[in-house]
């Protein structure tokens, strides 16, 4: 186990890297995404955008799945990527007025469509390509579907489907953005959250309220498996390797772990960091990392 004392305020979002070597995160109203060794914890880099304004700070980050680039989103709007290896800016996603305060972002398996919301579901083709000028559209479309609160957006692992946690749990056709199901919390009412799938997307966690479900979804019409037992919000999800394990993260300070096909809990983890705002597992399922409202982050191996 690894902690150390990353930021000076809560940490707004974290990430690996597809190889589970690095860790992105950003922080409170902070103007850079920050890169940690993760068996280390040694800054290897602070990413910026030296063409914001002063008064924005990196809200979400994402890698995308060839690790050849990263991106943030920016509190006035809009995404600026870059080349991971140099952190050099490969390009700018104007998002208007449509992308304010903007805390998800999602890119396709393929690197080539990337995703945000503000007030409508934002799409760029092409992301890391030069910047378009301020009069081309080129790279953006929208879509008129509004979103109710905060969503959490992203695609499956095999990229067949396209997903919005809501009110509900949206899934879509991952091309077309056509609906296929919607998924709601069993028991009671519950926003959901956060998600996600195992690598071959037999399976899906949802977060919703103090607790979580678990899907099989080639099973549509057996009820999923209910997580509850935390004493606060859960804010991220993750299936260990094999899909058995589920790890749920909260701000009652704790992240823990369950079995997936029964809802028991297994192990319980404070690393005494506060609450605990995100929370990530590597994508081999080796590692797990997250980060608290003091700043501090912790990156554990999950057989620990």
């Amino acid at each position: 186990m690894l902690v150390w004392r990353g930021h000076r305020a809560r940490v707004r979002s974290l990430a690996f890297s597809p190889d589970g070597s690095r860790i992105a995160t950003t922080a409170g109203v902070s103007r850079f995404v920050w890169l940690w060794e993760a068996s280390t914890g040694k800054k290897v880099q602070k990413l910026a955008d030296d063409y914001r304004r002063n008064s924005d700070s990196a809200r979400c980050v994402a890698f995308f799945p060839d690790g050849r680039h990263i991106a943030a989103t920016w509190d006035h709007g809009g995404i600026t990527v870059w080349y991971t290896a140099t952190g050099a800016r490969a390009s700018v996603l104007r998002a208007g007025t449509h992308g304010q305060y903007p805390d998800t972002l999602a890119v396709s398996a393929d690197g080539s469509r990337l995703f945000t919301t503000g007030d409508q579901l934002l799409e760029w083709t092409d992301p890391t390509a030069k910047t378009p000028s301020e009069d081309e559209q080129l790279h953006t479309r929208s879509y008129a579907k509004l979103l109710r609160g905060n969503p959490r957006i992203g695609f499956s692992p095999l990229g067949k489907y396209f997903c919005i946690a809501e009110w509900e749990m949206h899934l879509l056709d991952a091309t077309t953005l056509e609906p296929r199901r919607v998924l709601r919390a069993p028991g009671r009412s519950a926003s959901a959250a956060t998600f996600a799938f195992t690598p071959d997307e037999s399976r899906l966690v949802v977060a919703f309220g103090h607790g979580a479900a678990v899907w099989k979804l080639a099973e549509p019409d057996v009820p999923p498996v209910r997580i509850a037992g935390h004493g606060n919000l859960v804010r991220a999800v993750g299936f260990l390797p094999g899909g058995g394990t589920v790890l749920t993260a909260a701000m009652d300070g704790t992240v823990r772990l369950w079995d997936s096909t029964t809802g028991a809990a297994l192990r319980s983890f404070d690393w005494g960091i506060g609450k605990v705002q995100a929370a990530a597992v590597s994508p081999d399922g080796t590692l797990c990392a997250a980060g608290g409202d003091d700043g501090h982050l912790v990156v554990w191996d999950v057989d620990v």
